[in-house]
């Protein structure tokens, strides 16, 4: 098992929960979610984080994040964790990273490319609805991947205006991959999966809580 790195993310992952700004100081210690798996309790309990992440990090069990990787191994659903390469640089910087990502799609070069985020209000204007469309168009055009967040109203409009310039574009859940929401965007999901990418750091089957959205 040691060198599957994905799974004991996945199990890290579920032991930190996400927006956890414990998570960096673990990975810097033990450098990999493996060696965090194999370490002693005694070691364990010399962290330097909270009592209730040590009870959790004492569990061994890896039954969750088995069915999880199975599960997105049965539905491609792509797994990114923390000490991947392929790892956003930009996500690495800020306070509480996410431990895995996961994806369906084609993830864009994150380090190379312009990445632009178009976000606003569900309830929008006629106005603001067309200014969204012809921006993303624009800027997709150029080849700058939108980022978005597939919600109704404004991120919708600016997804659709990349795809229909035949960019990418990346769309960011607050809930978990295999959860469609709302659910009027089921087939603009799909879209932006084929022409881009979709993830979110919330396990699967995890549904769509209004505090998910500001993390």
């Amino acid at each position: 098992m040691k060198g599957n790195e994905t799974l004991f993310s996945v199990w890290l992952s579920l032991c930190t929960g996400v927006a956890n700004t414990e998570f960096v100081t673990l990975i810097n210690k033990f450098g990999s979610a493996y060696a965090l798996f194999c370490a002693q309790e005694s070691d364990i309990e010399d962290l330097d984080v909270s009592e209730s992440l040590k009870g959790r990090l004492c569990d061994k069990r890896l039954d969750d994040a088995y069915g999880i990787v199975e599960y997105c191994q049965k539905h491609g659903v792509g797994i990114l964790s923390y000490t991947d390469p392929a790892y956003p640089s930009s996500l690495r910087a800020i306070k509480a990273p996410p431990c895995v990502l996961y994806y369906k799609g084609k993830l864009p070069d994150f380090e190379k490319r312009l990445f632009i985020s178009m976000v606003g209000t569900r309830s929008m204007s006629e106005y603001g609805k067309e200014m969204a469309y012809r921006i993303s168009y624009e800027l997709a055009s150029t080849g700058t991947v939108i980022v978005s967040g597939m919600a109704l109203g404004i991120d919708a409009a600016c997804a659709v205006g990349a795809l229909a310039a035949k960019g990418c574009t990346v769309a960011v859940l607050g809930c978990g991959i295999d959860v469609v929401y709302p659910k009027q965007h089921e087939r603009l999901m799909h879209a932006i999966a084929e022409h881009g990418v979709v993830l979110t750091e919330f396990p699967p089957a995890t549904p769509p809580r209004g505090y998910h959205f500001p993390i």
